[in-house]
């Protein structure tokens, strides 16, 4: 092992570790706004979420809350990837790893799995329907969108905690 290649055993806690999950969800829910802006329904997502949060429709959601609860959503994401990826490090046999960054590829491939299926599953159908109103007759596009939008989200996220990984 190079002695001056940090890898993930030297992000010694789990906090420091969901730390990492944290930074990457942020940058990758930034990247996650790219397709969010060029899909039909891509900017939906977030007004949905913000409106069942207040009770408020489409049209009254502040784009500020929207904002904030899309940031927020990323950085709770990556917090999850990454105490799921730590869980599944301890129960998986130890198995290839990425060189130079100690990651184990197996974990953080089903870690990725298990977020994109969270944030499918729970907006598509749980908070869309929730939701209702306005939303219900375009939610077959909205929920397309979103699978888009979360695949995206999904791999910037992965892409991220390696880059921050190895740049500590």
């Amino acid at each position: 092992m190079d002695p001056f290649v940090l890898h993930v055993s030297d992000v010694p806690t789990l906090t420091g570790r969901a730390a990492v999950g944290a930074v990457a969800g942020l940058l990758a829910a930034v990247v996650m706004n790219i397709p969010m802006q060029r899909l039909p329904e891509g900017t939906a997502p977030p007004f949905v979420a913000a409106g069942a949060l207040t009770g408020e429709g489409l049209a009254e959601v502040d784009p500020k809350l929207a904002s904030g609860v899309h940031y927020a959503a990323g950085v709770l994401a990556g917090v999850v990837f990454t105490l799921v990826a730590v869980g599944l490090e301890r129960v998986l046999p130890p198995r290839a790893a990425l060189a130079g960054v100690g990651l184990r590829i197996a974990p953080h491939a089903l870690a990725a799995l298990v977020t994109f299926a969270f944030l499918v599953v729970f907006f598509a159908y749980l908070v869309l329907p929730v939701f209702g109103g306005e939303a219900r007759e375009r939610a077959g596009q909205v929920r397309r969108d979103w699978v888009v939008s979360a695949s995206v989200y999904t791999v910037a996220l992965v892409a991220f905690v390696v880059l921050l990984v190895a740049a500590l």
